[in-house]
């Protein structure tokens, strides 16, 4: 209900009062004289204004606009009745009370508007008193009685100017308490859509932080795989400086046996006395022997090759390792946008693991080449023994053939020729192999490197995905309070 409605049912309240005052007045009034036997113009004054605003009463209930003039009429009603009364029978103490009823009924409104009205209507009966007063009673009190109706009607005035501003006051808080109930409908409005924004705000927070907590332990088992792939890494990568460790030994010892045989090969020279027929001999064993040492250039050059292939495979291990930390960056860049973007990392893990198992394929050929290595080491070593052994029996031979000297020293010449580049040539291969050992190490290093750079990254993700959950935690209480609050 608001300030109009009040007011609409206060005019009605009041209109019914001042019809139920003037009503009740009249009807006696009327019941009175026709008791009395009084003149039809007497019953006729006091009937015909009491009709007239009993049905204009009820026809206020029809219109809001006769119900604000109502007590207007009222007023002309009742001073018709005082005048009337005055006129046609006599003035007397009834109809100078008429005259001071009307004062009483303007003020029932407690509106200075009517109250105004019918004080000047109330002197008017009371003026029409004085002039039709045939009896005397105003006789020396006409202005008493006049003072004593201005004194009414002050006291009247001053009480419906209090009653107006009460009602006015009461209006303005009406008023007031109207605005606050707006205001706080506003409010209650705006708190509502605030909560309800809130609300599917917290609600998408809470399904981007579940998916994001889903995507962390992902990345949590991807890094776990990626840690345990660098670990195998650098077992194999210990493995294959073990083994690189050994061919090199293997190739320095290698070394010595060909100085050795060098210095046999010298001492042959000096020590060569033998017959045509001994050199015969010696000249077919060292047929024999250069056969044999072709066949073990021919070792070599294989353990060459392959150690050029361990070479190239180092390289594809070195690409790897190189393309490995570049998806592990990937990753990290992947872990740190996370969200719905989480899955992505997913792919990246499969690279990761699928160039895992590329590097452990290349670290099964590189151990396989590596064992060939070493079967051919052991191939050239049992011929180096076989070559010493011949070397002792052309010796001996040569002992025994000091007249192919000249030939055999010259056949020897050759041959020392040849074992210095040859061992020139395995000198080579020594320097390739500490040049295989040093790469080795700094793969080695490099992978040690990775795997703590990816230990770390999981201690990281471990601790985001604690504090996510934490996060959720916080976010789902308070999306639960406020599904309370919009209850």
């Amino acid at each position: 209900m608001n300030i109009v409605d009040i007011k609409k049912q206060d005019l009605q309240k009041k209109n019914f009062i001042l019809f139920l005052a003037y009503g009740l007045a009249g009807t006696l009034g009327l019941l009175a004289q026709i008791l009395l036997k009084q003149d039809n113009a007497v019953i006729i004054s006091i009937g015909v204004p009491l009709i007239l605003t009993v049905a204009i009463y009820f026809l206020t209930r029809l219109t809001n606009k006769l119900a604000i003039i109502f007590p207007y009429i009222v007023i002309i009603s009742g001073t018709i009745t005082a005048t009337g009364t005055s006129y046609f029978y006599e003035v007397s103490i009834a109809s100078i009370v008429l005259a001071l009823f009307v004062l009483i009924l303007s003020s029932l409104h407690n509106n200075q508007g009517v109250f105004l009205f019918g004080y000047i209507f109330s002197v008017l009966a009371m003026i029409v008193n004085v002039l039709f007063d045939t009896t005397g009673i105003f006789e020396g009190k006409t202005i008493n009685v006049f003072f004593v109706q201005f004194i009414m009607a002050l006291g009247i005035f001053l009480q419906v100017r209090q009653s107006k501003a009460l009602f006015t006051n009461v209006e303005n808080l009406v008023g007031n308490a109207e605005m606050k109930a707006k205001d706080e409908e506003l409010h209650k409005q705006h708190l509502q859509t605030a909560v309800t924004t809130i609300t599917t705000n917290l609600e998408q927070i809470r399904n981007s932080t579940h998916a994001s907590i889903y995507s962390q332990q992902e990345m949590l088992q991807a890094v776990d795989e990626v840690s345990i792939g660098s670990q195998r890494q650098a077992d194999h990568v210990v493995d294959i400086v073990k083994n690189t460790e050994a061919t090199t030994d293997s190739v320095k010892e290698m070394v010595g046996h060909l100085n050795a045989i060098v210095r046999q090969a010298e001492i042959a020279e000096k020590n060569a006395a033998d017959g045509s027929e001994v050199m015969n001999k010696m000249k077919n064993e060292i047929d024999q022997f250069t056969v044999f040492f072709v066949e073990l250039n021919k070792t070599f050059n294989d353990l060459s090759n392959k150690i050029n292939e361990t070479n190239e495979f180092a390289s594809t291990i070195r690409k790897i390792t190189e393309q490995t930390n570049l998806l592990a960056l990937n990753a990290s860049i992947e872990a740190a946008r996370a969200g719905e973007q989480g899955k992505g990392f997913a792919v990246v893990a499969e690279e990761i693991r699928k160039l895992a198992g590329v590097t452990d394929q290349s670290l099964e050929k590189i151990d396989t080449n590596l064992n060939e290595v070493n079967k051919y080491n052991e191939a050239a070593l049992g011929k180096l023994e076989i070559g010493v052994t011949q070397i002792y029996s052309q010796v001996q031979t040569a002992d025994k053939s000091n007249k192919s000297f000249n030939e055999l020293f010259e056949t020897m010449q050759s041959l020392q020729n040849e074992l210095s580049k040859f061992l020139k040539d395995v000198d080579a291969i020594a320097e390739n192999s500490e040049a295989i050992q040093t790469s080795t190490n700094e793969f080695a290093a490099i992978i040690e490197e990775s795997t703590a750079a990816v230990e770390e990254l999981n201690a990281t993700l471990v601790n985001i995905t604690d504090e996510q959950k934490t996060i959720a935690k916080y976010i789902d209480e308070t999306y639960e309070e406020t599904h309370l609050i919009k209850k």
